[in-house]
């Protein structure tokens, strides 16, 4: 799918950071970390979280530093405790009791420890898995992308954060292991004497946005306190660390880098025509969700919602029988209720995205009243 030119005008398929930049925000005033996350949330929307080095990249060269270099925060702080977690978040992959399951080998002690070493897990070739360090790179370690299949790649050498990042840009993310099952036909891909990285990992780390961003950018021998005295984190912006990040006293004084978000949720119920109107008066448009990475970020908005649907910028045209978004582009990226975006009649109907559950879309009356997101 992919129009480019109709008689709506001209579409252009587009990313979050493409659509919706975020607004990056360097603010040269010495505060300790809890000062900066509330002067960020008061005069945008919060700390930075980062995603990938390009981010981290995109908003060192955004700001106007005025020629500052050294620590400015950012939105990561350490938790209270250690947390095993998926890389891919999805919650609607999982059943109840799914997100538990476990095979660790007790022959090799593992899980180790909480020691901040060994962090990221590998599935051994007995099927079993082992806590190791997520920098490990060896001749016989792959990994196991997932996409809505289990695709091995043979590629050696590769440590966890690598493996991520290859898997989440070709496929979806590492692969989870939700049951036993599904553990034996990984275990099957691979040979003896091999191992595979999934994606598994563990951390007490958290963004002050509750984004849950498994992305580390750590300068090396970074984290070094584990003894609860550095909890905070700092980029750092020179040239030879290039905003790789440091863990330091909450307490310090530094400059921050704050965002804003790039939409916003209106806890105000109106129809879908006065939704539209709103958000062209008030901010740009209603939201158009072209991709996974922005149906995310509408799933986040939508939870906090005051109404059990939040309205999208996407109307139906009843003279060609298609769904197309306020801009025009037709709606390419579709994340129906089962059934419920085709085959019935849909004149007169817009689309809203569920607050709760599983935040799939439906069709409604334009005139029903509901919350609304818009973009800014």
């Amino acid at each position: 799918c992919r129009l480019t030119e109709h008689r709506y005008g001209v579409s252009r398929l587009c990313t979050l950071s493409s659509c919706f930049p975020q607004q990056y925000h360097f603010v040269n005033m010495s505060k300790n970390w809890t000062e900066a996350q509330s002067y960020c949330r008061e005069k945008y929307t919060d700390l930075v979280t980062i995603d990938n080095p390009e981010e981290m990249n995109r908003v060192i060269n955004s700001v106007n530093l005025t020629g500052y270099t050294g620590p400015a925060w950012i939105g990561l702080e350490k938790g209270n405790s250690w947390n095993w977690q998926w890389s891919l978040e999805e919650r609607r992959l999982y059943s109840d009791g799914q997100t538990g399951f476990s095979n660790w080998d007790s022959s090799v002690g593992a899980p180790h420890t909480a020691d901040g070493n060994t962090n990221c897990v590998g599935m051994r070739d007995t099927g079993k898995w082992n806590d190791i360090p997520c920098a490990s790179k060896t001749p016989t370690l792959f990994f196991v992308c997932y996409d809505g299949d289990y695709v091995f790649i043979n590629q050696n050498n590769t440590n966890w954060t690598e493996a991520q990042r290859y898997c989440r840009e070709n496929y979806t993310d590492l692969v989870s292991v939700r049951n036993q099952t599904e553990n034996d036909l990984i275990h099957n891909m691979f040979t003896s004497g091999t191992a595979v990285w999934i994606g598994l990992y563990r951390d007490h780390w958290q963004w002050s946005d509750q984004r849950n961003s498994s992305f580390r950018y750590w300068a090396p021998g970074k984290p070094d306190s584990y003894d609860g005295n550095e909890n905070c984190t700092v980029a750092s912006i020179t040239q030879i660390l290039n905003g790789t990040w440091d863990d330091r006293q909450c307490g310090e004084n530094h400059p921050f880098l704050c965002y804003d978000d790039p939409l916003i949720l209106v806890q105000e119920n109106k129809t879908w025509n006065e939704a539209l109107n709103y958000c062209r008066k008030n901010y740009v448009d209603l939201v158009l969700v072209q991709n996974k990475e922005i149906q995310h970020w509408v799933e986040n908005k939508a939870k906090n919602a005051t109404s059990d649907h939040v309205w999208l910028g996407l109307r139906f045209s009843c003279r060609l029988k298609l769904w197309f978004w306020v801009t025009g582009s037709m709606a390419c990226y579709q994340n129906w209720v089962p059934g419920n975006g085709s085959g019935a009649a849909h004149c007169g109907n817009t689309g809203a995205v569920q607050s709760g559950g599983g935040h799939q879309w439906v069709s409604l009356p334009e005139t029903k009243e509901l919350n609304f997101i818009c973009s800014k």
